[in-house]
């Protein structure tokens, strides 16, 4: 049984005791846990019954009652559940976030790309031989735990640009700031991450958004699936003033 003490300054009727269901063996998750800024604040998770030191802790008190509680729980989660997966093989074969790979795998890579959808999920290609430090700011951006299907919502473009790639952000190296999940979706806005790319690449991205917006029928509260094209073009460090895209073409 893992018991939650408060530190000086809770209350004991602030926290309850915790009964893991599994044995005291396995999961002993980590934990401490900030509730508030304050350092009275915080939770302090003490020895179990047999005298195992907790090495890893969850504090899931109050999920539901404690705003600020779930917010770091949720956030704790989507970082571990990040990651990317490539689907198919050879020249077909492309990169998701691990958290939507179910949603292609129902299908042949080939068809997928040639109809950019699968099974009524429209799919946004990002070709990474044209905008390898774009595809690398998504990549690594699933690999925090960003998601991997977007919903567009236009209404909210202008708000989420108020909060992202602000004029201060640095850009040692001439380039422009990028921003994922795009500004255009309901998952953009504050918390996105944000790289410095070559002005191109981000001109590049906006024209493939907008062409694709229109073309496929993508609408306001339409969900879609970002998928990366090229995968071995991803750069592998941040942009350096070079741009390195082995196709620097039309994009659209």
């Amino acid at each position: 049984m893992l018991r939650l003490s408060p530190a000086p300054g809770l209350g004991g009727s602030d926290l309850h005791q915790y009964r893991h269901p599994c044995s005291a063996v396995a999961l002993t998750l980590l934990a401490v846990v900030t509730v508030r800024d304050r350092p009275q604040d915080r939770l302090v998770a003490t020895k179990t019954k047999s005298g195992g030191l907790l090495l890893v802790a969850v504090a899931v008190v109050a999920f539901v009652a404690i705003p600020e509680l779930r917010a770091k729980i949720t956030n704790l989660f989507s970082s571990v559940t990040g990651g990317t997966e490539l689907v198919g093989e050879g020249a077909t074969q492309f990169m998701v976030a691990a958290s939507a790979a179910s949603e292609v795998h129902k299908c042949t890579p080939p068809k997928g790309l040639a109809d950019q959808e699968c099974d009524d999920l429209k799919f946004v290609i990002i070709d990474a031989a044209k905008m390898p430090f774009i595809a690398r700011n998504i990549s690594t951006a699933w690999g925090s735990g960003k998601p991997g299907v977007l919903t567009k919502d236009s209404t909210r473009t202008a708000a989420n640009r108020k909060v992202v790639c602000l004029p201060n952000f640095p850009k040692p190296h001439g380039g422009q700031c990028d921003e994922f999940p795009f500004a255009s979706t309901r998952q953009g806005g504050s918390g996105a991450q944000e790289h410095e790319v070559p002005p191109r690449e981000n001109q590049c991205q906006g024209g493939t958004l907008e062409r694709r917006y229109t073309l496929g029928g993508i609408k306001d509260g339409d969900d879609y699936l970002v998928v990366i094209t090229h995968p071995s073009k991803i750069a592998q460090g941040p942009y350096q003033g070079v741009d390195i895209a082995v196709d620097q073409g039309w994009c659209g």
